[in-house]
């Protein structure tokens, strides 16, 4: 099974690798930093993931992509990262970006006036929307750059904390209690 799998990854990967559509638009699509990487790619895809994972809109990955794309990031962490935000998940994180933007904004929490009226019917886009569209995508987008920013920190600097490790380990053993 492993083995079928890495054989369908390779073959996906050959096929995007010889698309006449990213030859064109994206020709830089091949280098390696985009798919192997190194330490600043994978922290730009940090960031990159993170932030796009929290935006409240639509082809989260496709955008993810294309930043990483653009910023030199890895591909396959930055989509990987987008994609946390899905069906099941997208309603948690988003409310929790519409309460952070509410926390930010000092405005009332509308939930209590809006619990009656169906989320995404007409009613609500006409009555509570217009209410809640700015703490919901500040607070979502402040979100965004705040987990990124960790993540990008995290990652961009995870070398460091294994070089300590390393050493303390190393100078533990030489003199032994």
């Amino acid at each position: 099974m492993l083995r079928f799998i890495r054989l369908k990854i390779h073959q996906i990967g050959r096929k995007t690798k010889q698309s006449v559509f990213l030859k064109k638009y994206f020709p830089r699509f091949k280098d390696r930093v985009y798919w192997a990487g190194d330490r600043q790619s994978f922290a730009r895809a940090g960031f990159i993931g993170a932030f796009c994972m929290m935006l409240p809109i639509p082809f989260q990955m496709v955008l993810g992509s294309v930043l990483a794309y653009y910023i030199r990031a890895n591909i396959p962490l930055a989509t990987a990262l987008a994609w946390i935000t899905n069906p099941l998940t997208m309603w948690p994180i988003w409310y929790g970006g519409y309460k952070f933007g509410v926390l930010v904004m000092g405005t009332p929490d509308l939930y209590d006036i809006s619990s009656n009226i169906p989320i995404a019917s007409e009613a609500w886009f006409n009555e509570v929307f217009p209410h809640i569209w700015q703490p919901f995508f500040l607070g979502n987008i402040l979100l965004g750059v705040i987990f990124g920013g960790i993540l990008y920190f995290i990652i961009q600097h995870f070398h460091l904390f294994q070089t300590v490790r390393a050493i303390h380990s190393r100078l533990r053993n030489q003199h032994p209690k």
